[in-house]
C-alpha cells in the first residue's frame, strides 16, 4: 500500500481537519502567560504543545476505533481509514502517542522539579481516552461527557505553566470559561446527530434528554461560559498598568470594554443559531424534519472558529498591552 494512502488515513483518524479550528486556541494560554517574545520561543513551550498534540490525536484514534460501526454508516471516510490502517496498527499508534507524551511530561517534571505535572497529565490522559473507550465511554453517559473538560483544562494549564508557572484563579477562570463555551456549542453538533445516534443506540445527551432540552442546555452553558470569561478577564486586567498612548494614559477598563465587544461578536453567530434551532425544535414537525432543518443551517466549524479566533485575539491584545 502506498505511503500517501497510509498518511491520509492517519490524518483522517486523528481528525487533523480540526487543526485549523483548534490551533489558534493554543495561543490563548501562551499569550496570557508570556511577558516577552522570548517566552514564546522557549523549548519547553514546544514540548508542552507536542504533548498536547499527541494526546489530542490519541483521543480521536480511540474514538475512531470505538465508533467504527457507526461511522461505517454515517462517516465512511473515518471507518474506511480505520480499515486501511487496521485495528492493531491503531492500537500501537495510541500506545506510542501516549508513551511519548508521558516521557516528555516526565522530562518537564524533572526540569521544573514538579512531579505533579506527570500526575496531572496522566489524569488528563485517562479522561481523554476514557471519553470514548469502554467500559467508561463517558461520551454517551449524559453529564459525564463533560469530564472531557478535565483533559482540556489540564492540558491548557500545562501550556501556560511552562511559561507562567501555576495558573492563578483569574487565569483558570478564563480557561474554564473558554472550555465551557465550546463544550456548550458541541451540544448543538450532537443534537444534529440525534437520529443517527439514536439508531445506533448511542446514549448521547440529545438521545437521552431530547433535542429541545439539549439545545436549551447548550444555550445556557454557552452564556454561563461567556459570563465567567468576562469576570475572569476583568480580574486579570486589574493587575495591568495603565498604557500611555501619545502622552495620554489609557486604563485597563478600555481593554475590558474591547474584550466584552469582541466576545459578543465572536459568539453572536453560535448564540443566534442555537436560539433559532430551539425555535425549530419546538415547531409542530417530525423529528426528521427538525433535524433536516438544523443540519441545513448548522455550520459547526464556523461556530467553533469564530469563538476560538475571538478569544485568541483578546489574548493577543492582553499580551501586547503587557509588552508595550
Amino acid at each position: 500500500m502506498r505511503l500517501t494512502n497510509l498518511l491520509r488515513a492517519y490524518a483522517r483518524v486523528c481528525r487533523m481537519e480540526y487543526i485549523p479550528l483548534e490551533a489558534p486556541g493554543v495561543f490563548v494560554p501562551l499569550f496570557i502567560a508570556a511577558t516577552s517574545l522570548q517566552d514564546l520561543l522557549s523549548f519547553h513551550v514546544v514540548e508542552a504543545l507536542i504533548i498536547f498534540m499527541l494526546l489530542f490525536f490519541s483521543g480521536f484514534i480511540i474514538n475512531a476505533l470505538a465508533d467504527v460501526e457507526v461511522d461505517s454508516k454515517y462517516k465512511t471516510f473515518i471507518s474506511d481509514s480505520v480499515n486501511v490502517l487496521g485495528e492493531k496498527t491503531l492500537k500501537i499508534l495510541i500506545v506510542v502517542h501516549v508513551a511519548l507524551a508521558l516521557l516528555l511530561t516526565l522530562h518537564l517534571s524533572i526540569v521544573f522539579n514538579n512531579y505533579w505535572l506527570l500526575f496531572l497529565v496522566s489524569v488528563a490522559t485517562f479522561f481523554g481516552l476514557a471519553y470514548s473507550v469502554k467500559p467508561f465511554h463517558f461520551k454517551i453517559r449524559g453529564p459525564l461527557q463533560f469530564s472531557l473538560m478535565i483533559f482540556s483544562i489540564i492540558m491548557v494549564s500545562l501550556v501556560y505553566y511552562v511559561i507562567g508557572g501555576t495558573p492563578t484563579m483569574p487565569v483558570l477562570f478564563v480557561f474554564l470559561s473558554f472550555l465551557i463555551v465550546h463544550h456548550g456549542i458541541e451540544l448543538v453538533n450532537q443534537a444534529q446527530d440525534y437520529l443517527d445516534d439514536k439508531e445506533a443506540g448511542l446514549r448521547t445527551p440529545a438521545v437521552r434528554y431530547g433535542i429541545t432540552p439539549t439545545l436549551i442546555a447548550s444555550l445556557v452553558i454557552t452564556l454561563i461560559g461567556i459570563a465567567l470569561g468576562i469576570i475572569g478577564f476583568y480580574i486579570l486586567y486589574t493587575d495591568l498598568p495603565n498604557l500611555v498612548i501619545f502622552g495620554s494614559s489609557v486604563s485597563f477598563e478600555a481593554l475590558f470594554v474591547v474584550t466584552v465587544i469582541i466576545l459578543a461578536l465572536a459568539y453572536y453567530i453560535p448564540l443566534k443559531g442555537t436560539w433559532k434551532f430551539i425555535k425549530i425544535s419546538l415547531q409542530n414537525k417530525t423529528a426528521e424534519q427538525k433535524i433536516s432543518l438544523i443540519k441545513k443551517q448548522l455550520n459547526y466549524p464556523v461556530w467553533q472558529l469564530t469563538g476560538v479566533l475571538g478569544v485568541t485575539f483578546i489574548a493577543t491584545l492582553f499580551f501586547i498591552w503587557k509588552i508595550v
